[in-house]
């Protein structure tokens, strides 16, 4: 019988265990204290089950949002580009001029097919995988005073 078949098999089974149970298993998977953290646990025991590796970044992440996961939802931009809705994006790209619009979700209108990128409507109109940045102009760079 090895280790794994002792593991529990549900987040119930891993709640009903006491927490020096909890202690030990934790102490398997991370070299940091143990602070209640029963869904990063829970992560480790079924990557385990599969004999899967926890990538290093997400590694990272857990331990810098563990304390407060409200955080990392703080820090994600849903529009990194920040237009306003009812911008008008005009690209001429091999003698054809090209007319994007900026929609209230955020989302970007071309040939009235909706994209939620714009790499997506460049890719696109390229034919080829493309940064919506460059093919635009974009420049995301803040202009520093002197």
């Amino acid at each position: 019988m090895s280790y794994k078949d002792n593991m529990p098999k549900t987040m119930d089974e891993l709640k009903a265990l006491s927490f020096d149970e909890r202690v030990r298993l934790w102490a398997k998977y991370s070299q940091y204290p143990f602070k209640r953290q029963l869904r990063s646990l829970w992560y480790y025991i079924q990557c385990d089950r599969l004999n899967l590796r926890i990538e290093h970044k997400y590694l990272v992440k857990i331990r810098k949002y563990k304390d407060n996961p409200e955080q990392c939802l703080d820090h994600a931009c849903p529009n990194k580009y920040n237009f306003v809705p009812g911008t008008i994006l005009t690209r001429y790209f091999k003698g054809i001029k090209y007319t994007i619009l900026v929609n209230d979700d955020g989302s970007f209108s071309y040939n009235g097919d909706k994209y939620s990128t714009l790499s997506a409507v460049a890719t696109k109109i390229a034919g080829m995988k493309m940064s919506g940045n460059f093919f635009f102009g974009i420049n995301k760079r803040k202009k520093h005073d002197d």
